[in-house]
């Protein structure tokens, strides 16, 4: 029946095709069911046959894009296949594509914004804000999807669930398109990054629910559990779980949350602003190969190769087609044909890669393990940023928001050479740290007096040139507070060239 399947998607149109699949779309559990019956090898023809026609239908109705395959002689109707698609289409970047349009419009299906129903802006490092588009369509599809993830992990629509939203409710991506999508099915309640509230709300009505999921940035996660456990909260009584986003976190974090809010389920989603919340999804497979391979530093080696930290594994969802290029940096293409402003080969600059479910398969097999994977989905992974980029409480930190730190400040600039490292590390207690580490002038000596000047300089002029550790700050307060390291010249332990990006 497989055969069959595969054969007819080959000859079948697509209009077909996504005829068929939107029509059980409208039926959540007749799409679920679908779904679920897929084999992985399906998906992965249905998501390249989408990719094709997806890919020319955006050429000829998106200006812009229009005007930037001309640009690089590419000829739309000569891409007949994926692997047309992947060695003559360029790919796309912020700096080449987003930032060259005259506006939003002409980046959207037949340059207008009928259609809209979100818009949502990136964090805007150097005061460049980046806006994207989102449709209805594929708000409906995304609830479909999301729907079947929160079933997958917490089984919503056998129990009872109230969604407590806890994400910052701006205009950043994460908050509010988490709110439309997870409505389909649950009950939410926007409180947004506020313990005492949150608190309040399950006191008042979590009794009522069999579950209370809560979703938020990991740091904030790990603060609210801390906080109620000071003030005795029962958390097995009102069986809270939690969905983390934006930012990474590694298996020790999991199991501080899990064995100090009362077992609760930890799972985490990949998203942008600039390709939706649902850029993938951690699963109970994702999980457990993760575990795995943190115990085993073979199986690490083997499945992510020479990484310092386990990477994050998600599977990621049928509309979008995801790769790693020569450079294993991830390119995304949005292939759903109803999204308003669709990202095409597009390079996100994380760095990670992709798995088949046959490829996953033979990895763990020579390590003796087997194991299958419930959803049909393939699986992608992200180890981190190669330009410089550290991602802080689900927002990134640049170099050059170091540099106009270092420039802006006279006691700073009079003292260090402007050479520095920085990234994010996790201490004891599960809490993540912006860890910046100067280069002091020869002849200067350093000090606990100015490495505490250094600390509230750095803490002040972020918040003035980085949206995103602004919004931290108000968040977090002291605990946002960046830890400086000073270093007399000739102990600067980084030789040479010097590189700020993420160590």
């Amino acid at each position: 029946m497989g055969r069959l399947k595969k054969a007819a998607l080959r000859v079948l149109p697509f209009s077909a095709v996504h005829k068929s699949i939107s029509r059980r779309g409208r039926d959540y559990q007749a799409f679920k069911d679908q779904f679920l019956d897929l084999d992985p090898e399906f998906v992965e023809l249905l998501q390249e046959k989408y990719l094709v026609y997806s890919f020319r239908d955006n050429a000829a109705r998106i200006p812009h894009y229009k005007n930037f395959l001309a640009k690089h002689h590419v000829d739309p109707t000569q891409i007949k296949s994926k692997e047309d698609f992947l060695t003559k289409v360029p790919e796309t970047t912020k700096k080449s594509y987003v930032f060259t349009a005259k506006n939003l419009a002409c980046m959207c299906k037949d340059g207008d914004q009928h259609n809209i129903s979100l818009i949502v802006k990136s964090s805007g490092h150097s005061g460049v804000q980046c806006y994207w588009a989102k449709s209805r369509a594929e708000d409906h599809f995304g609830k479909n999807a999301l729907s079947i993830g929160l079933d997958h992990n917490f089984q919503v629509h056998e129990k009872k669930t109230l969604i407590i939203n806890a994400f910052i409710l701006g205009s950043w991506v994460t908050g509010i398109n988490f709110n439309m999508l997870a409505t389909y099915h649950c009950p939410v309640i926007n409180v947004g990054p506020d313990k005492e509230e949150i608190f309040q709300t399950m006191n008042d009505i979590g009794a009522q629910f069999e579950q209370i999921i809560i979703s938020g940035y990991p740091p904030f996660i790990k603060d609210l559990v801390d906080f109620g456990n000071a003030n005795k909260f029962n958390w097995k009584r009102y069986k809270v779980h939690f969905i983390g986003g934006g930012e990474d976190f590694p298996e020790g974090w999991r199991d501080y949350i899990h064995k100090n809010a009362g077992g609760a389920k930890v799972r985490s989603g990949f998203g942008a602003s600039d390709i939706g919340i649902l850029g993938g999804t951690e699963t109970d497979d994702t999980v457990f190969i993760r575990q795995l391979a943190d115990k085993d530093p073979a199986l690490r080696h083997a499945l992510f190769g020479d990484v310092q930290e386990t990477p994050m594994i998600f599977q990621y969802p049928l509309n979008l087609y995801v790769y790693a290029n020569t450079k294993k940096e991830m390119v995304f293409t949005t292939i759903l044909p109803e999204a308003a402003q669709p990202v095409i080969k597009y390079n996100l600059e994380d760095i990670g890669g992709t798995f088949t479910h046959k490829q996953l398969h033979e990895i763990l097999g020579r390590f003796g393990v087997k194991r299958e994977f419930v959803l049909p989905l393939p699986f992608m992974y992200i180890v981190g940023r190669e330009d410089g980029p550290v991602k802080y409480n689900a927002f990134f930190v640049y170099p050059e928001n170091i540099q106009e730190c270092v420039y802006r400040n006279k006691i700073i600039s009079a003292s260090a050479t402007g050479a520095f490292k920085f990234r994010t590390v996790f201490d004891e207690h599960h809490v993540r740290h912006l860890v910046i580490e100067f280069q002091l002038k020869k002849g200067m000596l350093k000090s606990p007096k100015l490495e505490k000047e250094f600390t509230t300089l750095i803490m002040k002029s972020l918040q003035d040139v980085n949206e995103g550790y602004r919004a931290t700050v108000k968040k977090l307060g002291d605990l946002a507070q960046p830890k400086v390291q000073l270093y007399s010249f000739d102990d600067y332990p980084y030789k040479g060239k010097i590189k700020n990006r993420y160590s």
